[in-house]
């Protein structure tokens, strides 16, 4: 009996090596359903409310918008600023938002209304950063170019603390957050600070103040000495004071320091960008832990974004890049939300991008299709959740039919017909030459003339294929060899049979001007693609001379 009749499987070509994704991963790829919308300025600022439902102000230009974050939509605009608007911040409880500008101005507004409730004009140059007391609901910080950084009281709109020290600009400022080991105290708590000059300041407004003597400052105006001084070689553009810690990040050019405040002392660095880092945030990751059967000590992250286009997230147990995201601009800000379920990045060139986390039913399509990958992988059964098919329906499916009673059973295997291609009829006929020859002069696809080429050259009969041929005949040979040979996954079969073709005529050379031709053009194909293959290897050896020179793990004690 014979054997049956079956086709000429298709050659599988070797792909990129892939692994399975970590509780981590899985997390970050959550954040799908991308919106991009398109500003007109820069987006220096973007703030989520801390209160419920978490909307989240974007400053740029003249202005501040509101989006809501269950449309994404905007729902409020704030534009009563007569130079550029910076820093808009919502207050804890969701009612106002402050903002200075680039004259120096900062205002205090009610969201429901619009209302400007308290101007302050004591700064005399732009103010880029307003943040709202995490203890006092009366109290507002600011920086100022001016080198200054103030303490507000809401009700009185009096100056209650002025910190005076910085050599340069001042755009960085926050309170140590509440719960902080040392964050406790009056006026709203310790105040921490970065300027243009490159240190990084501990205020503490409890310490007795001064008269100013300062030229730029009022004489009237009381100020406190810094209780700590941290130094950077480069100007401050991102500070971020860990919650519930005595950590502070800050971004200094490419590099984020980690500093220890109690001991005064530099942690690490982490080098992972190749421009300026100009935000940072963190997030608890509650949901990472809420998925991990045994989560680690702590599932805080800290989120970097940089004039590189990248935004990098790093494990702070460990300080290990977990996660990164390519943006097509160089980032300004960045933060996510609350609940971590929004993630907004803005851009030099006014690109805001809001990702959002899957959610409901969608997340339940998500998990459903990674077990049914999951499954696909490990050869597991994918019923997908649905009623068991019978044994009956199993044999139908598979081509058996059932013949017999329950107490004899035999199983019959249905012949299915089988139609051969032309040169695969060929091939079983061991007319080699005449299945290369359909196949190059039918315009058959690339893979599949690879397929016949490498069943030939397994048979033994890649010799036999290509004897005893003429100009028309070669020709198509030479012709497909060279189209192809960019194709790095067939390069290796081309080679061999390149060098079987120079070996059985290269006697015939110079008799042909078509083979000849033909050759010509395969060498400068050649040529090429040594020449490209040449800088590709030194493009090679120049990235990882820069991952190495970054760290690799991304941190540098």
């Amino acid at each position: 009996m014979s054997a049956p009749l079956q086709r000429l499987n298709r050659s599988k070509l070797p792909t990129h090596p892939s692994a399975s994704a970590n509780p981590e991963q899985r997390f970050w790829h959550s954040f799908k359903s991308p919106l991009l919308i398109n500003d007109y300025a820069s987006i220096t600022s973007i703030h989520f409310s801390p209160s419920t439902p978490h909307d989240f102000a974007i400053t740029s230009s003249t202005r501040v918008q509101i989006f809501s974050s269950k449309t994404r939509k905007v729902s409020k605009t704030i534009s009563r600023f007569k130079e550029t608007a910076y820093s808009g911040t919502i207050r804890s409880d969701g009612r106002l938002l402050v903002a200075g500008d680039h004259s120096g101005l900062v205002q205090v507004f009610d969201l429901n209304s619009r209302a400007i409730l308290r101007t302050w004009d004591q700064h005399k140059q732009p103010v880029q950063a307003a943040k709202w007391s995490p203890n006092s609901v009366t109290c507002v910080l600011t920086a100022s170019d001016d080198s200054t950084v103030r303490l507000w009281d809401l009700p009185t709109g009096e100056v209650t603390s002025c910190f005076i020290g910085h050599r340069d600009y001042v755009r960085q400022a926050s309170f140590l957050p509440a719960g902080s080991a040392i964050g406790g105290g009056a006026g709203g708590g310790l105040v921490v600070s970065g300027g243009y000059d490159g240190t990084v300041r501990l205020w503490d407004p409890r310490v007795p103040t001064s008269t100013s003597t300062a030229t730029n400052i009022d004489n009237s105006d009381s100020h406190s000495p810094a209780v700590m001084t941290l130094t950077h070689p480069s100007a401050i553009d991102a500070l971020l004071p860990m919650p519930g810690s005595t950590t502070i990040l800050a971004a200094s050019g490419p590099v984020v320091h980690v500093w220890d405040i109690i001991a005064a002392k530099p942690l690490l660095q982490l080098s992972n960008h190749q421009k300026t880092v100009t935000s940072l945030a963190y997030t608890i990751n509650k949901n990472l832990t809420i998925d991990t059967p045994n989560p680690t000590a702590s599932s805080r992250r800290v989120i970097t974004g940089g004039l590189d286009g990248h935004v990098k997230v790093y494990d702070t147990t460990s300080w290990q890049v977990v996660h990164g995201i390519k943006y097509p601009a160089p980032i300004l800000s960045l933060a996510i939300s609350p609940e971590e379920k929004h993630l907004v990045v803005g851009m030099v060139n006014g690109l805001i991008s809001i990702r959002t986390r899957t959610s409901g039913k969608e997340k339940e399509r998500e998990r459903e299709k990674e077990k049914q990958m999951q499954a696909l992988l490990t050869g597991a059964p994918m019923d997908g959740g649905r009623k068991k098919k019978t044994k009956a329906e199993e044999r139908r499916l598979r081509g058996i039919k059932y013949t017999g009673d329950a107490d004899s059973v035999v199983l019959e295997e249905k012949l299915k017909t089988v139609h051969l291609r032309p040169y695969e009829k060929d091939l079983r006929a061991q007319r080699f030459a005449e299945a290369l020859d359909k196949v190059l002069i039918g315009n058959a696809p690339a893979l599949t003339t690879y397929t016949l080429l490498s069943t030939l050259k397994h048979r033994s009969a890649l010799k036999s294929a290509l004897a005893n041929r003429d100009e028309a005949t070669l020709s198509p040979v030479l012709k497909w060899l060279t189209k192809n040979l960019h194709r790095p996954a067939y390069v290796e079969l081309i080679v061999d049979v390149a060098l079987l073709v120079l070996d059985m005529y290269g006697h015939a050379i110079g008799q042909s001007p078509m083979i000849d031709a033909l050759l010509r053009d395969m060498r400068q194909k050649v040529n090429v693609e040594v020449k490209q293959s040449m800088t590709a290897l030194r493009i090679g050896g120049m990235v990882g001379m820069l991952v190495q020179g970054a760290g690799g793990e991304g941190v540098t004690a």
